[in-house]
C-alpha cells in the first residue's frame, strides 16, 4: 500500500468536480455494475465528474482500512515497529482528508457482512466486509468498479482491499470503528495512542502479560484493554471492576438496571458513575452491541432488553470466538440476509441460526427467544431472490445446494427454520405460475393456495378466489382486460399493498405494449384506493432504481404510478393514459407531503442509484438515436425520451437539490442544438419528442424558483434559429418556434 499512500495527495479534484461535490456529496448506495461510457454527452460527463469525486473518497476509505489491517498484521513483529509508526502517520493523514467530506459524520465503521463473493471460492464470505461513514459505503464490488474507472490511481484498490479484509478475518475482527471527534489535533493524537495500544494487545494477547484485561467470560478483551490503557487505569484494577459487575449481568445477582447492556464494557462506558473517571476511546473493536442495534429501536426498551438477552446467550457459548458469536447473532437479524445471492451462503447463515435455536432450547424464555428469531429470519428470507430458492433441494429434513464449482453442501436445520425454507421455496414455484397466469394451461393446486394464503394472511378459500379473479382479467388469447379488473377493484383493494406488490412484480412486464398500457391504467385505479400508499411507493422506487444498471419497459409505468402516488388527487383516473400530463408540474398544494417525504428519504439514501439511472437512460438514448434501424424488441428513441420525461416529472415533484441538478443537466443537454445528441440523431421525427422533453424539463426546473435558471432559459431562446436549422420540415419548424417561444 506504500506506493498508493505516497500518491494520495496527487489525486486532486478539478473545479467542475468540486462544484458537483458540493451539490451531490454525502450519499452512496451505488449500483454494483461495471461502468461504461457510451457517449460524449455533457450530462454524462457531468455525472462522471460526480463519480470521480465519490471515487476519491472511496479510495481514501480503502486506504484507511488497508493501513489499519497492515498495522495489525505487523503488530506481532517488534522488528516492524518503525514501519508501523509510518503507517499510523499515513493513516492519520488520510483521516484528515476524509474529514473534508461535507457530510462526513466523524465516524468510520467497518463490519463483517458475510456474503459470498460471487467470483471467489467457497468460504469467501468470511472476508466480505463493508466500510461506511453515514450513508457512504464501500465493499469489494464497489472497489472493483473504482479500479475499472480509476485505472492509475485506483488500479490496485480491489486487490489491496481484499487482502486487508482477509487480514481482518484472520485476526478475528468482525467490526471496528474510528471516531475522529471534532477533528482537532488532540483527537488525532488520541487515535494514534489507541492504535499503539491495539498493537500492544495483539503482541501480548496469548501471553500472561499484565497489560491484557479479561472480560466477564475470562477472555482477553480488546476494548477493555484499550479502555485501561487510554485512561491510564491499572489493568488489574479494571479487571477487578469487571468481576464486580459480572454477577449483576450474568448472575446470580442480576440487576434490572443493567438489563439493557450486553457486556460489562457497555456498562462501564454508559454508566455515569464510571464515565466521569473512565472516558470512552475513539477506537472500538468487536463491539457486540452493534450487531443488535439495527433491529432494536431505542424507543422500545422491551425489545432492547430482549436483544441483550440474546447477545448474552450467544456470548456465553462463543465468548472465546468473537467472530463466530457475531455470525450467529447476524443470522437471527433481518439485516443478516441482505444481498444473499447463493444457496450456499443462505444455507450457512441458516445453519448459524439453527445454532441459536438450539441454544435457546435450554433457556427458560425459550419460546419468546425462538419466536423473535424466527420472525426476523422470515423477514430476512423475504428479501432473498427466487433464483436462490430455485438452487436449493429439500429432501425430508436435509437441505442441499450446489455452488458455482459444482460442489454440493448439505445441512440439517431446526424444524421451524426448515418449515420457513420450504414455504419460500414453494412460494418461488407459485410465483412462476402467477407470472404465466395469462396462459390458460397454468394450473394452481392446494399447495399454491396454501402459500398465497400464508403470504397474504388470508384463508385458503380467499386465496383460490384471488387467483380466479386474476385469471379472469385475461382473455383466451392472454390479453389483459382492464374492465374486468376495474369491475372487481373492491375485492383487490382489500389486500392493499400486498396485492399491489404481487401484481406489479409479476405482471409489469406483459409481452405486448397494449397489455402494458391497459395494466398501467388498471393499477392507477388501484393505487388511488390503497390504505398504505407509502408501501406501494417504496415498492416502485426500489424496483425502478435499485437495479439502476438496467432499464426495463416497466420503468416508465413505475414512474408514472409514482407521480400519481405523490398527489392527493389523480385527475387522470378512469382515463386511458400513456404519459403523465405535464400540467402535473403545476401541482403544489395538491401534493401529498407524507408521500413526498417517503420519496425524499429514498433519494437521500440512494442518490447514486438515481444518478446512475439518469445516466444509463441518456447513454441508451444516445446509442439508440444514432441508429438507422431497430429490432422489434429494442427500446427505441421515442420510448427512452418518454421514459426520461417521466423521470423528470417524478423527481421534479419530489424536489431537492439533487433533483434540481439532474433536471438542470437535462435542460442544458436538450437545450443545445449543437450537442452531439442532435448532431448524431438519425431519425429526425424524434426531434419533436426531444423538444417535448425539453419543454417538460424547463417547466420542472422552474419549480425550484432558482433565478440562475433564467440565464439558461435565455440561452435556449437565443438558439431558436439553430434549432430550426436541424430540420427542413415546415411543420416541425413551426413546432420548434412554438416550443422555444414557451421557454
Amino acid at each position: 500500500m506504500e506506493e498508493t499512500e505516497k500518491k494520495d495527495d496527487d489525486f486532486a479534484l478539478d473545479k467542475s468536480a468540486e462544484d458537483l461535490y458540493k451539490r451531490f456529496a454525502g450519499i452512496d448506495d451505488s449500483d454494483r455494475v461495471i461502468h461504461t461510457d457510451l457517449s460524449k454527452s455533457e450530462l454524462i460527463e457531468q455525472l462522471n465528474q460526480e463519480e470521480k469525486v465519490l471515487d476519491y473518497y472511496r479510495m481514501l476509505l480503502a486506504q484507511t482500512t488497508c493501513l489499519f489491517a497492515g498495522i495489525l498484521a505487523n503488530s506481532r513483529f517488534s522488528s516492524l515497529a518503525k514501519e508501523n509508526e509510518q503507517k499510523i502517520k499515513n493513516l492519520l493523514h488520510i483521516l484528515k482528508n476524509l474529514a473534508k467530506f461535507p457530510k462526513f459524520d466523524g465516524k468510520i465503521y467497518c463490519r463483517l457482512r458475510g456474503q459470498q463473493c460471487p467470483s471467489e471460492q467457497s468460504g469467501s464470505e468470511s472476508y466480505d466486509y463493508e466500510l461506511s461513514f453515514g450513508n457512504f459505503l464501500l465493499d469489494y464490488q464497489m472497489a472493483q468498479i473504482v479500479a475499472q474507472r480509476e485505472k492509475v490511481k485506483g488500479a490496485a484498490i480491489y486487490s489491496k482491499l481484499m487482502e486487508a479484509f482477509k487480514t481482518l478475518s484472520v485476526t478475528n475482527i468482525f467490526n471496528f470503528s474510528i471516531d475522529i471527534g471534532k477533528g482537532e489535533d488532540e483527537d488525532y493524537n488520541k487515535i494514534r495512542n489507541n492504535i499503539l495500544h491495539l498493537v500492544q494487545f495483539f503482541m501480548y494477547e496469548n501471553t500472561e502479560n499484565h497489560f491484557i484485561v479479561h472480560d466477564e467470560y475470562g477472555q482477553p478483551n480488546i476494548n477493555l484493554t484499550l479502555l485501561a490503557a487510554t485512561n491510564k487505569v491499572p489493568p488489574e484494577a479494571l479487571e477487578k471492576l469487571v468481576n464486580k459487575i459480572k454477577p449483576m449481568i450474568l448472575g446470580p445477582q442480576t440487576s434490572v438496571d443493567l438489563s439493557r447492556f450486553t457486556t460489562v464494557y457497555d456498562v462501564i462506558i454508559a454508566s455515569k458513575n464510571y464515565r466521569e473517571r473512565i472516558h470512552k476511546m475513539p477506537l472500538e473493536v468487536n463491539n457486540v452491541q452493534w450487531l443488535t442495534q439495527t433491529k432494536t429501536p431505542q424507543a422500545n426498551p422491551e425489545l432492547a432488553i430482549k436483544a441483550v438477552q440474546v447477545s448474552r446467550l450467544v456470548l456465553e457459548k462463543y465468548g472465546n470466538n468473537p467472530k463466530m458469536a457475531s455470525e450467529v447473532l447476524s443470522s437471527i437479524t433481518r439485516e443478516g440476509y441482505n444481498d444473499i445471492k447463493t444457496g450456499v451462503v443462505m444455507g450457512n447463515r441458516l445453519s448459524q441460526a439453527t445454532e441459536f435455536m438450539n441454544l435457546a432450547e435450554k433457556n427458560e424464555d425459550k419460546q419468546s427467544l425462538q419466536n423473535d428469531a424466527l420472525e426476523n429470519i422470515e423477514d430476512g428470507l423475504e428479501k432473498i431472490s427466487d433464483e436462490v430458492y430455485d438452487n436449493i433441494t429439500i429432501s425430508g429434513n436435509e437441505v442441499s445446494s450446489v455452488n458455482h464449482e459444482g460442489q454440493s453442501t448439505a445441512w440439517s436445520f431446526h424444524e421451524n427454520i426448515s418449515d420457513l425454507l420450504s414455504f419460500f421455496k414453494q412460494r418461488s414455484a407459485t410465483k412462476k405460475k402467477v407470472r404465466d397466469i395469462s396462459k390458460k394451461q397454468v394450473h394452481f393446486d392446494e399447495e399454491d393456495f396454501l402459500v398465497i394464503a400464508r403470504n397474504f394472511k388470508i384463508s385458503v378459500k380467499n386465496a383460490s378466489h384471488l387467483i380466479d379473479l386474476l385469471k379472469a382479467c385475461f382473455d383466451q388469447n392472454g390479453h389483459f382486460h382492464r374492465n374486468y379488473f376495474t369491475k372487481n377493484i373492491t375485492e383487490f383493494v382489500q389486500y392493499d399493498s400486498k396485492v399491489f406488490e404481487f401484481l406489479w412484480y409479476y405482471l409489469k412486464e406483459l409481452s405486448s405494449r397494449e397489455d402494458r398500457v391497459s395494466f398501467l391504467n388498471a393499477l392507477q385505479i388501484l393505487v388511488g384506493r390503497l390504505k398504505t400508499p407509502q408501501d406501494a411507493l417504496k415498492i416502485l422506487l426500489a424496483d425502478v432504481f435499485s437495479h439502476s444498471g438496467t432499464v426495463n419497459f416497466s420503468d416508465r409505468n413505475g414512474l408514472m404510478l409514482g407521480s400519481i402516488l405523490l398527489r392527493k388527487f389523480n385527475r387522470e383516473e378512469g382515463s386511458n393514459i400513456e404519459i403523465t400530463p405535464e400540467e402535473v408540474l403545476l401541482c403544489h398544494k395538491g401534493l401529498n407531503q407524507e408521500m413526498i417525504k417517503v420519496g425524499l428519504e429514498f433519494f437521500e439514501e440512494n442518490l447514486e442509484y438515481i444518478l446512475k439511472k439518469a445516466k444509463i437512460i441518456i447513454e441508451l438514448m444516445y446509442e439508440s438515436s444514432a441508429k438507422e434501424q431497430h429490432n422489434n424488441d429494442e427500446m427505441k428513441p421515442r420510448f427512452l425520451l418518454y421514459l426520461q420525461r417521466e423521470l423528470v416529472i417524478f423527481i421534479g415533484l419530489i424536489g431537492g437539490s439533487s433533483a434540481q441538478a439532474i433536471i438542470q443537466g437535462i435542460v442544458k443537454e436538450f437545450g443545445d442544438p449543437a450537442s452531439s445528441y442532435y448532431q448524431t440523431m438519425k431519425q429526425k421525427e424524434n426531434l419533436r419528442h426531444s423538444l417535448q422533453l425539453l419543454q417538460v424539463a424547463t417547466r420542472a426546473l422552474r419549480r425550484f424558483e432558482d433565478s440562475q435558471s433564467d440565464s439558461i432559459f435565455s440561452e435556449i431562446a437565443n438558439r431558436k434559429e439553430k434549432f430550426i436549422r436541424l430540420t427542413t420540415d415546415p411543420s416541425t419548424q413551426d413546432y420548434i418556434k412554438r416550443t422555444i417561444g414557451k421557454i
